[in-house]
C-alpha cells in the first residue's frame, strides 16, 4: 500500500491560499484548531483509472481479507456492478451481482456473512437512496467478497446473491446515504437530509437498526428509530450526511458529510455511537473532491479514504483527530 504523505501546512495552503500566506498557514496549523472546526493533519491524494463505466461512485469500501484493495458502485440507474481497484488506483475487476437491481445504490458496508461468523467477508450494498423520501421500501443485498484480479477480464464476473432484505422505516420514508455493520450481523442505517421535529424544529441525524434476524424474513422487515446523532443536516453548507464507516476493529465510526467528517466511538455492546459524544467535525475544505461521496477507514485504522462520484476522481487519504478512548 502507498504511504506518501501531505503535510498540513500544504494542505492548508490548497485549502486558505486564496486568503492566506503560507506562512500564515502554517503558523494557523500549529494553533489550537477553532471551536467547531478542525483541520486534517495529513492528506495524500491518489489518482485513478479505475474502469471507464465507474462514472457515479456513491461508496469506499476497503477489504479487510484484501489488504489494499477497494471497493466501488455506481449509484441510481447503473448496471448492478461492484468495481474493484487498488490502493495505488488502478482497477482491478467488475463483478455482476446476479439478481439483484440497482434502483438507488447510495450506501455499502463491510460485515460477516452470518450472524455466527463475525468475520468480515461479506459486502453489504445498499439500494436505499431516496431523494423525495417516498419508496415503500428500500433493500439490502449481501455478497461474498469478490477476489480482486490481477489481470481484469473485459466482462463482469458474476457474483451471487447470499441474502436480501426488504425494509421500511416504522414512521416514514427516509432518504439514506450512510449504512454500517457490526460483527453480529446488524445493520445501522443514518438518515441524510433535514428533518423536522413536531415543534418544526431541526432534527439530529436518525439511526435506524436492521437486526440479524431480519435477513431470515421473505417479507418486507418495519425496522425500528434506535438512536441519533448529533450531526444536524442542513445546519451548514454541505452538512447532509451521505456514507459512514465502523473501522475495521468496531471502536470508531467516521460519519461523512459533503463538507465534513465526524469519528464518534462506538459502544461494543450496542455497535452505536457513545452517548454524550459532541464531536468536532474534521473539514473537507479546500480537497479537490466534487461531487463528494464516500468514506472508508485506512488499513491502518487511523486514516479515512474519501472517493467522489465523477468518472477516475482522485482519491484523498486524510488523518483527522481522533477522539480519546
Amino acid at each position: 500500500m502507498i504511504s506518501a504523505t501531505i503535510t498540513c501546512d500544504v494542505y492548508l495552503k490548497r485549502a486558505l491560499g486564496p486568503f492566506l500566506g503560507l506562512a500564515i498557514a502554517c503558523a494557523y496549523a500549529e494553533r489550537k484548531p477553532s471551536a467547531d472546526q478542525l483541520f486534517p493533519t495529513s492528506v495524500l491524494r491518489v489518482e485513478t483509472a479505475i474502469h471507464r463505466n465507474l462514472v457515479e461512485n456513491s461508496i469506499a469500501i476497503t477489504s479487510v481479507r484484501q489488504p489494499g484493495i477497494i471497493f466501488g458502485a455506481n449509484d441510481s440507474g447503473h448496471e448492478p456492478w461492484l468495481f474493484a481497484f487498488d490502493s495505488s488506483g488502478r482497477g482491478r475487476g467488475v463483478f455482476e451481482i446476479v439478481d439483484a437491481s440497482n434502483r438507488d445504490w447510495e450506501a455499502a458496508a463491510r460485515g460477516p456473512c452470518a450472524s455466527s461468523d463475525s468475520t468480515p467477508s461479506c459486502i453489504y450494498i445498499g439500494d436505499v437512496g431516496d431523494n423525495d423520501a417516498r419508496r415503500r421500501y428500500v433493500t439490502i443485498y449481501r455478497i461474498a467478497e469478490p477476489e480482486a484480479l490481477t489481470s481484469p477480464p473485459g466482462n463482469a464476473v458474476p457474483v451471487p446473491v447470499l441474502g436480501r432484505v426488504n425494509i421500511r422505516y416504522a414512521d416514514r420514508p427516509h432518504d439514506v446515504e450512510a449504512m454500517y455493520a457490526t460483527a453480529d450481523g446488524s445493520v445501522f442505517l443514518i438518515t441524510k437530509r433535514r428533518l423536522l421535529n413536531a415543534q418544526r424544529r431541526p432534527r439530529w441525524s436518525l439511526i435506524y437498526k436492521v437486526p440479524p434476524s431480519a435477513w431470515d424474513s421473505s417479507g418486507i422487515v418495519t425496522v425500528q428509530l434506535v438512536d441519533s446523532l448529533p450531526i444536524v443536516p442542513g445546519e451548514s453548507r454541505g452538512r447532509q450526511v451521505n456514507d459512514a464507516s465502523l473501522s475495521a476493529d468496531g471502536k470508531l465510526l467516521a460519519v461523512r458529510t459533503y463538507a465534513e467528517v465526524f469519528i464518534f466511538r462506538v459502544d461494543s455492546a450496542t455497535g452505536l455511537p457513545e452517548a454524550g459524544q459532541l464531536p468536532l467535525p474534521c473539514t473537507l475544505m479546500g480537497l479537490d473532491q466534487e461531487r463528494a461521496e464516500g468514506v472508508a477507514w485506512w488499513w491502518d485504522g487511523r486514516r479515512l479514504l474519501l472517493t467522489s462520484e465523477r468518472r477516475n476522481a482522485p482519491l484523498h487519504v486524510i488523518a483527522c483527530p481522533l477522539p480519546q478512548s
